[in-house]
Order: C-alpha cells, then structure tokens, then sequence
C-alpha cells in the first residue's frame, strides 16, 4: 500500500511539518506492513525552502507535477490541514485533496479546524476527519484501509 502524507510546507516550520509525518511513519514500523510513504519533503532540498514555504531550489512546475504523481501512485492520502500558527492557507494541500477526490482514493483529514469540518468540499472529500494525529493513530483509520486491501489479516 503507498500511502501519500499530504500537508501544510514550510522552511520557517520545518521541525512542525516534517514531525507529524516521522510519527505516523514511525508507528507503522512496528507493525512490519510494506507500507510505501509517498512525502512531499522526499527528494527536496529542504535547506532552499523559504520561510513561507512557497519557493525552493526546485522550479513550481516540477514541485506541482511531483507531487500529482505521488497523489496518483498513492492509495490512500492522510491530509494534516494545520498550518502550525502560519497566516498562510494549506493551498496546495488542498489541492492535492481535489486531485484524490477525482481519483476516488480515500483521505484521512487531520483538523480541528471548523472551516474545515464543515466546509461541504473538505468534508465532503474525507473518508474520516480526525481532530489529531492522534486520535487517527489510536482509531486505526489506516489499519482499517490497509486490511480491507492488501490481505486478510486477524487479530
């Protein structure tokens, strides 16, 4: 199974955006799944994104062609909508939720915010919303997806 880890970017909140990713990748080692991790800081320079996060040293285009074959190569999106205290929007985030809705592939959206809750096309585009990664983690929303589609698998 891949699975694509889709959020908010930033240089200035570089320890905050890569540390909700290591977490949920970390908890899935210990259960041995060949688990793929698509990330959009794979490959990247991280040194070169700026502080807003809207440039690095690789050009937009390829930044945005990237990470729509990491959308479609994945199964499944965990979509982490906070921005970490930034005044900027999860645009391409969201973005890349249009793209998986279009390709029918499952979102878990981590938010606690209510524009995003309710907000028809967010919610609309989620197969579980999620205050936390957390309580994603401790309701086994990826365990769910996983064992309904790779193998038959009792506990």
């Amino acid at each position: 199974m891949k699975i694509y880890l889709a959020g908010f970017m930033s240089g200035e909140f570089l320890e905050e955006t890569t540390a909700w990713r290591k977490k949920i990748r970390n908890h899935y080692k210990m259960k041995d799944w060949p688990i793929v991790w698509l990330d959009p800081y794979n490959g990247k320079d991280v040194a070169t994104i700026t502080k807003d996060g809207l440039k690095s040293a690789i050009p937009a285009q390829a930044i945005i062609h990237r990470d729509w074959m990491s959308v479609n190569h994945a199964d499944v999106l965990v979509v982490n909508l906070n921005t970490f205290g930034s005044g900027r929007t999860s645009t391409g985030t969201i973005c890349e939720m249009a793209w998986a809705w279009q390709l029918r592939k499952p979102i878990i959206m981590i938010t606690d915010d209510e524009q995003y809750i309710n907000h028809p096309f967010t919610s609309y585009f989620a197969s579980f919303i999620y205050p936390t990664i957390d309580a994603m983690l401790e309701d086994k929303a990826i365990d769910y997806l996983y064992k309904g589609t790779v193998n038959a698998i009792y506990e």
